[in-house]
């Protein structure tokens, strides 16, 4: 039997956001505005956590300025084309554009503007739009002043904790509960509303560079909301697609909009501009095809390839050396200390390791959500990477904040909440801390270095149904030995937590490719048994719902007739 004193501490609350990135932030504060107590749960500290942590350098946006390609329709056009059979044109407008004046708006009062020192934007254009729709942007201190704008409306946050479960009672989601990772104290946070914003699913596939945590974007963001969804019974969307992008040889970093928004060519080893061949914008072609044409060319014996930045003009130059230290302040580090000037040299790529998120920008992977940001279970609401409608930067913020806003209108119509279930609790509480219990057990990483190889080798770039059957029929023998892993502090069990959602997540990766029988976004599914893609019985969303043990996929049909503003 379960009961409250053994859970450690026991908070009430009106709406809970899981994750403090960025769109947990915006959720957040817009909760706040809207008049409800607020908790933050996240496994790191939120004035640095999330993949903006370090900061970012651009923000994709329309701001109708009267040119034909600036304009609500315009990008949702754009987008409906880039990313068919992906996105939601509905859901999408519901959580970015109508959120997004007031996105921009908020992020010049709390003191980090969109704007250049001058006033003006400066804006460029690459990820296959039709105008300069990025703006490039100081994003350093994005996330403390965010974290500052949090805590002024009083919020309160549980830092250091890490979310491992939904509590549910009756079909609804009443809450969550986790532990904190330096101190091993349990939280439950009873809630009428409560919002995941963990981010996408990185750290699931071998790294060519061979060091599990030099990844593209924030390791730390394993599925943690996407597991979690799934166990509580709500359908997931977007999962089959490997995410992959082209990042400097021996570092995978984020700058690729950066490079290729500034006008740099991808070449290969002729000297080539090659990406013509694969897109008519060239190296400002999707990031899918990007990748696409990138593994071709290595493939085909035109390798190696490089970025060439050399035709860029001294003022060009200046601002794009400027902006890559604001994503990621390793990244010119790492370029001067191989040698290389810009100005002068190419900078030799590869293509990155694979992570679960959207196939193209402004998309995510994870917690299907309608217009009002709800997932398919009663009392929960998601925003950010891991849903399936909204990833990358601004999107992640349009979408936090329409979910903590509709959590908030939600919470407000709960007159009282759903008594905790507490045999759940301490089934929950056991499952979780069984690792420090198992000495010496298995570490966390033998499982995962085995997880990865089977997910590049079968659920990578190039897909086919004899190894997507075998990648899932690997990842089941792995399953068992999850009860094997050890941890010899409360950090290891955090990694051994993570562990355990990332194989239900490859899981259920393999089991989205294979049930999509065509091939869509270039190398972010390509079915070498079904190369075509095909609109007529696959144009919509693979829906992915736990049903008992089993992973159950449908597919949702989209349509794209232009949604009202």
């Amino acid at each position: 039997m379960g009961s409250a004193e053994q859970m450690g501490s026991v908070i009430e609350t009106d709406v809970l956001i899981v994750g403090g990135g960025l769109a947990g932030l915006n959720a957040a504060i817009a909760a706040a505005e809207h008049g409800v107590s607020v908790v933050i749960m996240d496994k790191g500290g939120i004035a640095r956590s999330g993949a903006m942590g370090g900061g970012i350098d651009h923000f994709t946006a329309y701001l109708e300025t009267g040119e034909e390609w600036d304009t609500r329709e315009a990008y949702l056009q754009n987008l409906g084309k880039v990313a068919r059979g992906a996105v939601d044109l509905k859901v999408h407008n519901a959580i970015y554009c109508r959120e997004l004046k007031g996105s921009i708006e908020r992020l010049a009062r709390i003191g980090n503007p969109l704007t250049q020192p001058d006033g003006t934007f400066y804006r460029t254009r690459s990820m296959g739009r039709d105008g300069p729709l990025s703006i490039n942007f100081n994003g350093k201190k994005l996330k403390p002043r965010l974290a500052d704008e949090v805590r002024r409306l009083g919020v309160r946050a549980l830092e250091k904790v890490m979310t491992t479960s939904l509590l549910t009672r009756d079909g609804q989601v009443i809450g969550a509960m986790g532990f904190s990772i330096r101190t091993g104290d349990l939280h439950v946070v009873h809630a009428k509303a409560t919002v995941l914003s963990t981010g996408r699913v990185d750290r699931l596939f071998e790294t060519p560079t061979g060091i599990p945590f030099n990844t593209w974007q924030c390791p730390s963001d394993t599925g943690g909301a996407q597991a979690m969804a799934f166990r509580a019974g709500a359908a997931l969307a977007n999962m089959e697609y490997v995410l992959v992008s082209v990042v400097p040889k021996g570092f995978s970093a984020a700058g690729l909009n950066g490079l290729t928004g500034m006008g740099a060519r991808l070449v290969n080893a002729l000297g080539e501009e090659y990406m013509i061949r694969y897109h008519p914008h060239g190296s400002r072609a999707p990031r899918f095809k990007l990748a696409e044409g990138a593994l071709t060319e290595i493939r085909e014996g035109r390798g190696p390839i490089y970025v060439d930045c050399r035709h860029l003009s001294p003022a060009e130059l200046e601002h794009l050396n400027m902006t890559l230290g604001y994503d990621k302040d390793t990244l010119p580090d790492f370029v001067r200390q191989k040698g290389i000037d810009l100005a002068k040299d190419p900078l030799e790529l590869q293509v990155s390791e694979g992570a679960i998120g959207g196939p193209t920008g402004g998309l995510g992977s994870g917690i299907m959500i309608d217009e009002r940001s709800a997932a398919t279970v009663p009392g929960l609401f998601a925003g950010g990477d891991c849903t399936d409608q909204a990833g990358t930067c601004a999107p992640s913020v349009t979408s936090g904040y329409a979910a903590g806003k509709q959590a908030a209108k939600y919470a407000s119509t709960v007159s009282s909440k759903k008594e905790i279930d507490w045999e759940q609790a301490a089934a929950e509480r056991a499952r979780v801390l069984a690792p420090m219990e198992t000495k010496p057990g298995v570490h966390y990483r033998e499982i995962e270095d085995v997880v990865q190889k089977i997910m590049w080798q079968g659920v990578g770039p190039a897909r086919n149904e004899l190894g997507l059957r075998k990648a899932i029929e690997k990842l089941d023998s792995v399953e068992p030995h999850l009860g094997d892993i050890g941890a010899r502090d409360y950090h290891e069990l955090m990694r051994a937590n993570e562990t355990r959602d990332l194989v239900l997540i490859g899981k259920i990766m393999a089991s989205c490719a294979l049930y999509r029988k065509e091939s869509r976004f270039g190398a972010a599914h390509f079915r070498v048994d079904y190369p075509k893609t095909d609109d007529e019985n696959w144009l919509g969303l693979v829906a992915a719902r736990r049903n008992g043990e089993q992973i159950e996929t449908s597919l949702k049909r989209l349509s794209y007739e232009m949604p009202e503003p």
